[in-house]
């Protein structure tokens, strides 16, 4: 047996221990189902209902449903449905469900779920599913999954998944995944994975992956792994066809490093800039604007290289601009055109350069960025 509740007067009206399922077919985003109660079965959100769901309500959506679950709540959204869960909720989202779960919550999304998790949460996302978790969280992403991961969550990203691992996480990366460790975090990439390590992060690296290492890290490189050295200290070990380079020390080997396209005059450099309202702003300066076909200069360019920032119009590689702006909800990448006499390298680069004058070419849609453009564009969208 089972009662369809089409309004809140009906759903109030309905007694605690009925047996009957609960089927909700009303509720929208300003007027939604308010689940005052805990009834002796989940209740269920039909069609393209909006729920809100209070004290240790158990709620299950179906089809295209909003679910917001408060306190102790326990709700399995399916089908499109997005959910929110605070304090100890549990959440299982599929297809392209969007979830945010706090304090304590477990969450599992599937397909193209976007999730953000935090404190102890343990999330499990799937497909093309973007996952945020913070605190002692546990998440393991497939598909294009994006992670980024704080202080001792464990992570393991497959096929071509983007994770941050903060803290003392331990990532296990598969596929074409491209990982970026800090502090004291242990990672391990196979298949064609891209990391760069940070501080005292330890790195076991087999097949084609990239590592780059910096301050203190350790890394094992088996396989055909590149390792780039940026060490001040800590140790790469090599095995098999692993190599280590080192970083580009002029111009024209940061070009070739960098696969920079050139005519042997100019080159093409990128920069990262915000996107308001059509027009292209500067990070540093709100009030300098990029414009397409136009040139921008700085007569008063630092042309030091023991300096690493200094007065000037900064560029970078395309990944270097990528991951600045990562972080951005408004990002937007240029192409800018400059000469190759007028670049400034200092000499400790980690892909920055400076040059005094340079011509803007174009907005790069992000979807022509590679891997890591496809993910931030579609995290952007879903921000």
């Amino acid at each position: 047996m089972s009662i369809t509740v089409k309004s809140q007067a009906d759903l109030d009206r309905i007694p605690l221990d009925t047996e009957e399922k609960i089927y909700i077919r009303f509720g929208t985003t300003a007027n939604p189902a308010i689940i005052k109660n805990k009834y002796v079965y989940p209740v269920e959100a039909r069609d393209n209902s909006t729920v809100e769901a209070r004290g240790n309500s158990s709620v299950e959506a179906y089809n295209n449903s909003y679910v917001e679950a408060y306190d102790n709540s326990t709700v399995a959204a399916r089908n499109n449905s997005y959910v929110k869960a605070w304090d100890n909720s549990t959440v299982a989202a599929r297809n392209n469900s969007y979830v945010e779960a706090y304090d304590n919550s477990t969450v599992t999304a599937r397909n193209n779920s976007y999730v953000k998790a935090w404190d102890n949460s343990s999330v499990e996302a799937r497909n093309n599913s973007y996952v945020k978790a913070y605190g002692n969280s546990s998440v393991e992403a497939s598909g294009n999954s994006t992670v980024a991961a704080w202080d001792d969550s464990t992570v393991a990203a497959r096929n071509n998944s983007y994770v941050k691992a903060y803290g003392n996480s331990s990532v296990e990366a598969w596929g074409n995944s491209s990982v970026v460790a800090w502090d004291n975090s242990y990672v391990k990439a196979y298949d064609n994975s891209s990391v760069v390590a940070w501080d005292n992060s330890s790195v076991v690296a087999w097949n084609n992956s990239t590592v780059e290492a910096w301050n203190n890290s350790t890394v094992e490189a088996k396989g055909n792994v590149q390792v780039v050295d940026r060490l001040t200290s800590g140790a790469i070990w090599l095995s098999s066809n692993a190599r280590k380079v080192c970083m580009p020390k002029t111009i024209e080997e940061y070009l070739n490093f960098y696969d920079i396209e050139t005519d042997g005059k100019t080159a093409i450099l990128y920069k990262a800039v915000h996107k308001q309202e059509g027009e292209y702003v500067s990070d540093y300066d709100t009030t300098f604007k990029y414009i397409i076909g136009g040139l921008i200069t700085e007569p008063n360019c630092n042309t030091d290289v023991d300096e690493n920032c200094g007065k000037s119009i900064h560029v970078s590689h395309l990944n270097w601009a990528l991951d600045y702006g990562g972080g951005w909800n408004n990002l937007a990448i240029l192409a800018l055109e400059v000469e190759i006499k007028d670049i400034i390298m200092p000499i400790n680069s980690d892909g920055k350069v400076r040059v005094p004058k340079a011509k803007v070419i174009r907005e790069v849609p992000l979807s022509e960025c590679g891997l890591y453009g496809k993910i931030l564009e579609r995290k952007i969208k879903g921000s």
